[in-house]
């Protein structure tokens, strides 16, 4: 059985989905019917106690959700597996919404572009730096609004995978 939580951004619902087996589903306390086939890599058809629902699947990877346009009314979705949810847990961060004051870098690399100061507003999206990784530059973003506290690199040094990068205040 694979368990699944379903959050609906800007919305407070949410959705339990257990698979059962191929064909069988419980979703909020209720088994049905289902199957699916891709149409192409981001059209799905998805037949429900025979209904079929059809469409289109994006990731949004910058803010980790999905975005499903169902009869032309889009959705952002954020899908939790079980093992999400105990992760979550034993890290202690319940919701899951919280966003993390530390800006940490996600590979070894080397820091191009510093494009913030210490004390300086950002939005959420803002470029914070550019990070060259296998000839390939990288940026990274603010994941919030929030103000730069503390800058821990400079520009054209080295950093390791999980490295302070960015303190948020």
């Amino acid at each position: 059985m694979k368990n699944f939580q379903l959050s609906f951004l800007d919305s407070e619902k949410k959705s339990e989905v257990s698979i059962t087996s191929d064909s069988k589903a419980v979703i909020n306390g209720k088994e049905v019917g289902f199957n699916y086939k891709w149409l192409s890599p981001n059209v799905l058809i998805l037949r429900i106690d025979n209904r079929n629902y059809y469409f289109s699947v994006a990731e949004n990877t910058d803010d980790n959700y999905i975005e499903i346009n169902l009869d032309s009314i889009l959705y952002k979705v954020i899908c939790k597996s079980e093992l999400d949810l105990l992760k979550e847990k034993l890290s202690g961060n319940k919701s899951g919404d919280n966003v993390k004051n530390e800006v940490v870098s996600p590979m070894p690399g080397i820091i191009k572009k510093l494009n913030v100061q210490e004390g300086q507003q950002i939005k959420k999206g803002d470029v914070l730096l550019v990070l060259e990784a296998m000839k390939m530059e990288n940026e990274i973003k603010s994941k919030k609004d929030s103000v730069i506290k503390k800058i821990c690199v400079e520009e054209m040094n080295s950093v390791e995978k999980n490295e302070l990068l960015i303190l948020l205040g």
